[in-house]
């Protein structure tokens, strides 16, 4: 297959629309940390981290469309394909660590699968986002390790890896009917999502090892549920977040991103 025809392939193009609808929920989320941080820098990470998401949304949207406005704000709700954990609020810095280190160790295993991708303009794309995720990671694992040697670190933290860990497993799932072997042997992706799935849960668990924690982690799936996010199931949490998107729209419609 050309890269040509990879490029314009439907299913490279849900795979994408999913990554760049993860991207934006949770850079938009990160956003709301801006200036109420635990800590100075805190504050100063979390805002840089956003800054950062958001930028790979609009890089990933743009390969999707010249629209990126009506593309990443204009559609309706069960059109976006974000998982689930990525459109929760996360207001308690515990839960936005937890999904912080959650998502950004997926997100590194997801991007470095995409870095030599056929679809040579989103090979670049991944390849520039790898070297930011690097630090967003050194920042997640750095802070979570210190905070696990501690009891009271763990009594926080753990219930909430038991919490969130069944979500995170959706960020390995494809939206429905995505051949996901077919990706592979185009070349869109160097690994199938099941490889990657597979890595990401050993990160964690061995993350989580220093603490004699081992999550329960739900089977692994071919198709999402019906429910679920990437087949167009949106949280309870969306609608509040989508209004926090398109805030400056409704104030005035000729705003651009």
């Amino acid at each position: 297959m050309s890269v040509v025809d990879v490029a314009g392939a439907p299913d490279a193009h849900q795979l994408v629309l999913a990554f760049a609808d993860d991207e934006l929920c949770v850079g938009q989320n990160l956003a709301w940390w801006i200036a109420v941080g635990p800590f100075l820098e805190e504050d100063l990470a979390l805002t840089s981290i956003s800054q950062d998401e958001l930028g790979h949304a609009r890089a990933l949207f743009g390969l999707l469309s010249d629209d990126i406005d009506e593309l990443a704000y204009g559609r309706q709700p069960h059109e976006y394909r974000s998982a689930h954990l990525t459109e929760l609020p996360c207001r308690d810095w515990g839960e936005t660590l937890v999904r912080h280190f959650l998502y950004d160790t997926a997100e590194s295993i997801r991007w470095a699968a995409l870095a030599d991708s056929s679809w040579e303009a989103l090979g670049a794309v991944a390849r520039r986002a790898l070297a930011e995720e690097r630090s967003h990671l050194r920042h997640a694992s750095g802070l979570l390790s210190r905070l696990l040697r501690t009891e009271s670190g763990c009594s926080q933290l753990l219930p909430l890896f038991d919490q969130f860990v069944p979500m995170a497993c959706e960020l390995f799932d494809l939206p429905p009917r995505c051949d996901a072997d077919g990706l592979v042997a185009a070349g869109v992706m160097s690994r199938p999502v099941s490889e990657q799935r597979v890595e990401w849960q050993a990160t964690v668990d061995e993350a989580l090892a220093q603490a004699g924690h081992q999550p329960q982690w739900p089977a692994h799936r071919d198709e999402p549920l019906p429910a679920s996010g990437r087949a167009g199931g949106r949280s309870p949490h969306f609608a509040a977040l989508h209004a926090e998107m398109v805030e400056v729209l409704s104030i005035d419609a000729s705003a651009v991103w």
